[in-house]
């Protein structure tokens, strides 16, 4: 969990290209679909309420997503399951939190037999297998006897996994292999390292101290000659910073050694173009309410609908499990989700 908590990227944006399909959609079939066909069909790996996670992005389903079987009949987000094969067309922006946010423009459901046996055995899979939460599977071989999967540990440039599972007897081995894109952005983050030994980040404030500042999941303390800026670059105080005030830091050393890292603050930027005073306040009240012990910020973005979200975790709660809110401006109030965490 310590892993997962210290590895969360902050929210950027990026433009995500799904291939267009051609007329008829690739996902609606009037037959049976070879193997083949099957291994490029996406796999979902759980439904949430009204989102899909397919690869490491949330998809959101609303009254404008095309919801279809691949026979052509209709079909409702409540028949959709873990371990499903689907055919989608994805919106192109992508909101790059962890797992990624975006919005699904249609969605087909491989109803035939030999997919729906496919899927029986993914969802067999993922029910039983305990290497913990995983995202990112996909069928890199598949035949009559046997299936072979590949897939992550929900960790940002986490490990990386392999499992071949019998068909017939739905028994599965499971072994990691290497991960070689975390091994290319450790070289990268190194040779950064060696070329730039500070580093920076940024986040909310959730603790203020007399020598230093909690923003997400890191203490820093004050280098002797720190600054501090707002985004204009005007020099401001150090009471400047408010509980819930979001924030750009540079830091010359941080250590990630315990839950919460420490590090040592030489600049910290106070972003008043992103600084949303009702989201400040909601912060604010999170932080000093009752409905965490100890609540520190694991991320934030800002979700499709336009509301915000925080994904929190309750430093004293120690089932280790974390905690999503999504904050409604317009009506002031919020709803928390327990994410599990599975050991």
């Amino acid at each position: 969990m310590l892993h997962i908590l210290k590895n969360i990227l902050v929210v950027s944006t990026i433009i995500f290209t799904l291939a267009g399909c051609s007329e008829p959609s690739p996902g609606f079939t009037n037959s049976e679909v070879s193997l083949s066909e099957i291994k490029d069909f996406h796999i979902v790996e759980m439904v949430y309420e009204d989102r899909l996670l397919i690869g490491s992005t949330y998809y959101s389903i609303n009254k404008d997503t095309k919801l279809k079987k691949s026979d052509r009949s209709d079909l409702h987000i409540n028949e959709i399951q873990q371990g499903d094969l689907v055919y989608f067309e994805a919106h192109d922006q992508i909101m790059l939190s962890f797992p990624g946010q975006g919005g699904a423009i249609e969605v087909v459901l491989q109803n035939d037999e030999e997919s729906k046996k496919v899927s029986d055995n993914i969802r067999h899979f993922i029910e039983n297998q305990k290497t913990g939460d995983i995202l990112s599977i996909s069928i890199v071989k598949l035949s009559q006897d046997s299936i072979k999967l590949q897939f992550y540990e929900w960790e940002i440039h986490g490990k990386k996994f392999e499992a071949v599972i019998d068909r017939l007897t739905n028994e599965f081995i499971v072994t990691e292999i290497p991960n070689e894109e975390a091994l290319e952005q450790e070289r990268i983050s190194r040779a950064m390292a060696e070329a730039h030994p500070e580093g920076s980040t940024s986040g909310h404030i959730t603790e203020i101290y007399k020598d230093g500042f909690r923003v997400n999941m890191s203490d820093y303390t004050f280098a002797k000659d720190v600054q501090f800026t707002n985004d204009s670059g005007r020099t401001i105080s150090k009471d400047d910073f408010k509980i819930g005030s979001f924030v750009s830091v540079d830091y010359d050393v941080l250590k990630h050694e315990k839950m919460i890292g420490e590090g040592v603050l030489s600049k910290l930027v106070l972003l008043n173009k992103e600084d949303i005073q009702v989201v400040q306040s909601w912060i604010k009240s999170v932080v000093n309410g009752n409905e965490f012990k100890e609540a520190a910020i694991i991320m934030s973005y800002k979700d499709l609908d336009g509301s915000y979200v925080i994904r929190v975790a309750d430093l004293l709660d120690n089932t280790y499990d974390t905690f999503e809110l999504k904050y409604d401006a317009k009506s002031g109030t919020h709803a928390t989700s327990r994410n599990v965490h599975k050991k």
